[in-house]
């Protein structure tokens, strides 16, 4: 359903809302983890049955990394911040045992590496500025 196609009411109170919430949408690091998470997601829909936890792993944790990354942004502490390169590194741990699995190739895992990479780079950037 578009947002047009509500009532007034209904259309202005989620407008409103989406303002509300629309300040994590301008974190640049939140922005990278959504497009990381779709990606992978997005990837990831053909595992087999066989793999299903470890698929579940995988999603569980990209979502984990933006949770933290809004805990991070909110609560202004260092551990929630040391927690996402925690996440990060979990991830890159279930991608590499999904490649040694053969369910994906070495290109896809490289392509993955890069965006943990980055945002690996950015959360320990953060972490740097928030100790100065």
């Amino acid at each position: 359903m578009d947002v047009n196609e509500l009532p007034d009411k209904k259309r202005q109170k989620l407008i409103k809302t989406k303002e509300k919430y629309k300040v994590h949408e301008n974190l640049i690091i939140a922005r990278s983890a959504r497009k990381t998470l779709r990606y992978i997601e997005k990837n990831t829909e053909n595992f087999p049955n066989k793999y299903s936890a470890l698929k579940t792993r995988i999603i569980e944790s990209c979502y984990n990394i933006l949770e933290w990354i809004y805990r991070a942004n909110v609560m202004q502490d260092m551990d929630s911040k040391k927690e996402i390169v925690v996440q990060i590194q979990m991830l890159n741990f279930y991608l590499e045992e999904a490649m040694r699995k053969d369910l994906l190739t070495s290109k896809k895992f490289l392509k993955y590496a890069e965006y943990l990479v980055e945002l690996d780079k950015m959360t320990r950037a953060w972490i740097k500025y928030e100790k100065i």
